[in-house]
């Protein structure tokens, strides 16, 4: 059974079409591309291994839904490519697809990221560094009694340290809200229906016990253009359908004006995430999740695309 990476004009956009083709030539001038990958251009074949990257509007509906009929989502792989604001959310969350890159965030680190974690059948961070150019990689793990009081700052000190000053509060943010979602999800139990309600929340505590079988994993990884943090929990409680709907009520679609969930108590937090760089989960419910983001070293602080990418096992 051969592995494809599936560019067809049937599923595609012109733009997103070239796009792809551009990043994979240019890939395959460098030899980075992996051994096991082939190009499919022009048809498919189901029993393959497929990897299809897709652009979902008014023109390739009908053929994305035959496609989705046709082919099994256990080998089989969809990324949605949007080039502006349409409304693919009630398609991806009808067919569970949690894999969405906007064609603006769509380089050759992120195709060859998505090449290798597609070969892999999981999507997880390593993917997207090579370990000759990493100039940080460690991991930590958290248990025993915990203090929230800058529990970024604290645990996290050495790899602070060596980040560029206008860069540091950005991570400080966006790992604290990975670090309490897992002590959430993971430790404390609390279920997506009470986050939804605001009955509690990590912020609510100030001292937490995590029991051994309970710790919460994260690494740090870095080299000189990006970052990565990844949180494991072991609660296994998030979904792919609750990834996809909180995020879709926090993001703006073409026709709307202001997200559906602006007044929501939960989702934001992801959503930002999202915006920051590529967010990915990794989900084997009942026994864990991981979560990692993805963000260039550099201190840009306007709105980009969300970007996400996720496999559930």
């Amino acid at each position: 059974m051969k592995n494809f990476c599936n560019v067809i004009p049937e599923f595609c956009l012109p733009i997103v079409q070239e796009k792809i083709l551009q990043l994979y030539e240019n890939l395959e001038k460098q030899g980075l591309l992996p051994k096991d990958i082939n190009l499919g251009l022009s048809s498919f074949n189901a029993k393959n291994n497929n990897l299809f990257f897709v652009a979902f509007n008014k023109d390739t509906e009908h053929s994305l839904r035959n496609l989705m009929s046709e082919i099994d989502a256990k080998t089989n792989r969809v990324i949605i490519i949007p080039n502006g604001e349409e409304n693919y959310f009630d398609f991806a969350i009808e067919y569970n697809i949690c894999n969405i890159i906007h064609i603006t965030k769509l380089n050759e680190t992120m195709l060859l990221g998505i090449l290798k974690g597609f070969l892999k059948r999981n999507f997880d961070f390593e993917s997207f560094f090579k370990p000759n150019e990493n100039i940080f990689d460690k991991s930590y793990s958290l248990s025993g009694d915990i203090s929230m009081l800058r529990l970024v700052e604290h645990t996290f000190t050495d790899f602070i340290n060596r980040i560029e000053n206008e860069m540091r509060n950005m991570f400080i943010i966006n790992c604290h809200e990975l670090v309490t979602n897992a002590i959430a999800y993971g430790v404390l139990g609390i279920t997506a229906y009470v986050r939804d309600k605001k009955d509690y929340g990590v912020i609510n505590y100030t001292n937490i016990y995590i029991p051994p079988n309970k710790e919460v994993k994260v690494r740090l990884m870095m080299n000189k253009s990006l970052y990565g943090i990844s949180v494991r929990d072991f609660g296994g409680l998030l979904t792919m359908q609750r990834i996809l709907e909180r995020i879709r009520r926090q993001s703006i679609v073409e026709g709307e004006t202001i997200p559906q969930g602006i007044e929501d108590y939960t989702g934001r937090g992801l959503a930002i995430l999202s915006h920051h760089g590529l967010l990915l989960f990794s989900i084997k419910p009942g026994e864990f999740t991981e979560v990692s983001l993805i963000s260039r070293m550099e201190a840009v602080f306007e709105r980009k695309p969300i970007s996400i990418l996720a496999t559930e096992l």
